[in-house]
């Protein structure tokens, strides 16, 4: 499989979402040391002055995956500025959204404006002992036109250590602090800090329009500070089985994806 073929890059995506072989994971870009730095004073700025969700509070749009410890989430693309509001974070929608501290958080900001049709962007924090339960999502979606596409999700940890681990399918992780890798959330996935300290990920979900996947999977310029990896496969460091997990029911049979496509924003 060539991963510079957007449509061939579109179906090992759809393929790993069924459980099968395809694409789980991959390393998109590297952040510049500077750049890097900035991200991750912005982030814990605007964590000492706003207040988080907390994914495992009754009602929380992820309390469903069984999060264990402290789990913040703060929502950075949304129509109230409030980063404890997460209503709009899953609605596969990229309109009526904004990141409303442009001007506190620049590095923040320009990151999210290089990200054509973002559905979410939100700072994910896993304190120390801190888990989410394997739970099984869906990154094949179905547009309001019909139209059966990608939801992709990617990461961007800004701190974290060698005791956080991140499981696809029981495949093992460890993913590199300013590196922006592609996680298929549709595959069954869990994550744990076992280490001492906060374990802090930018995360993104994006439509995979026609635009947006250029922009992340192209050969165009990559987003300002960061450089395109030369070598994308991610190898697991190894295997853990996963007996039994939480899932959500799937909205787009195997069959019906077969055709998968660019989204239209919507």
């Amino acid at each position: 499989m060539t991963h510079h073929d957007p449509l061939s890059l579109l179906r090992g995506i759809r393929d790993a979402n069924y459980h099968r072989p395809g694409i789980r994971c991959l390393r998109l870009f590297s952040a510049d040391a500077g750049v890097l730095r900035e991200l991750a004073a912005e982030a814990e700025g605007l964590r000492a002055r706003n207040a988080p969700s907390l994914a495992g509070d009754p009602g929380h749009v992820t309390a469903w995956t069984g999060p264990r410890g402290r789990v913040e989430q703060f929502s950075l693309l949304n129509a109230s500025g409030r980063c404890d509001d997460f209503s709009r974070d899953h609605d596969l929608s990229c309109f009526g959204k904004r990141f409303h501290h442009r001007s506190r958080y620049p590095a923040l900001s320009a990151l999210a404006e290089a990200l054509p049709h973002l559905v979410n962007f939100r700072i994910n924090v896993l304190g120390p002992g801190a888990a989410l339960a394997p739970h099984e999502e869906h990154s094949v979606v179905r547009s309001l036109t019909g139209a059966v596409g990608v939801r992709a999700r990617f990461h961007l940890p800004l701190v974290t250590g060698p005791e956080a681990t991140l499981l696809l399918d029981g495949d093992l992780h460890r993913l590199a602090a300013g590196t922006v890798y592609l996680v298929n959330h549709g595959c069954v996935h869990a994550a744990e800090n076992a280490g001492a300290t906060d374990r802090i990920h930018l995360v993104w979900d994006m439509l995979l329009t026609a635009p947006a996947t250029e922009v992340m999977f192209g050969t165009g310029p990559a987003p300002g500070g960061f450089t395109r990896t030369p070598v994308r496969t991610v190898l697991p460091e190894g295997r853990r089985a996963v007996a039994r997990w939480e899932r959500i029911a799937p909205r787009v049979s195997e069959a019906e994806a077969r055709h998968v496509g660019f989204l239209d924003p919507q």
